[in-house]
C-alpha cells in the first residue's frame, strides 16, 4: 500500500534491442520481390524473334531469318542433304551457297567424333553461320 507522497517503486523501461534479423528482414523482403518481378517480366517478354536479334559487331549484312540448311552423316561414310547422297570430298563443292547461313548436322550416336570434327572443320572453312550439332540415339541403344 502507498501512502500519498511517497514515491512509488520505478523499474526501469526495458529497452528492446534491435536485432540484426530485424533490421534485415526488410531488405530480404524487398529482394524477394524484386526477383519475382524479375521472373515474371522475364516470362512475358519471352524471347526476340529472329528478324529482331541483336546482330553481332562482326556481321556484314541483315540478320538472316531463313531456315537452317540441313546436313546428315550417314552410318555407310556418306553424308546427304536432302535426297543427295555424296561422298564426304564433295562436301566442300556442295556447300558453297551456305556462307553465313544457319546449318543443322545431324549425326547417329555410332558416328566416330573425328568424323564430325572433319565436317565441322569444312563447315567453318566455307564460312557458314551458326551450327546446331543434332544426335540421334542409335536403334540397339535405344
Amino acid at each position: 500500500m502507498r501512502l500519498s507522497g511517497e514515491p512509488g517503486i520505478r523499474l526501469p523501461r526495458g529497452r528492446r534491442l534491435r536485432s540484426l534479423d530485424d533490421a534485415l528482414l526488410p531488405l530480404i523482403n524487398i529482394v524477394f520481390l524484386l526477383m519475382v518481378f524479375f521472373l515474371f517480366v522475364g516470362r512475358l517478354g519471352g524471347s526476340l524473334a529472329p528478324e529482331q536479334a541483336p546482330t553481332s559487331q562482326g556481321a556484314r549484312g541483315p540478320v538472316l531469318s531463313a531456315a537452317p540448311q540441313r546436313l546428315e552423316l550417314l552410318p555407310d561414310g556418306r553424308l546427304q542433304i536432302g535426297a543427295e547422297r555424296f561422298a564426304e570430298t564433295e562436301l566442300a563443292a556442295r556447300i558453297a551457297a551456305w556462307q553465313g547461313l544457319p546449318v543443322d548436322l545431324r549425326s547417329g550416336a555410332e558416328a566416330p567424333a573425328e568424323r564430325v570434327l572433319r565436317v565441322l572443320a569444312v563447315l567453318r572453312g566455307a564460312g557458314v553461320g551458326e551450327v546446331r550439332l543434332l544426335t540421334v540415339r542409335s536403334r540397339a541403344a535405344g
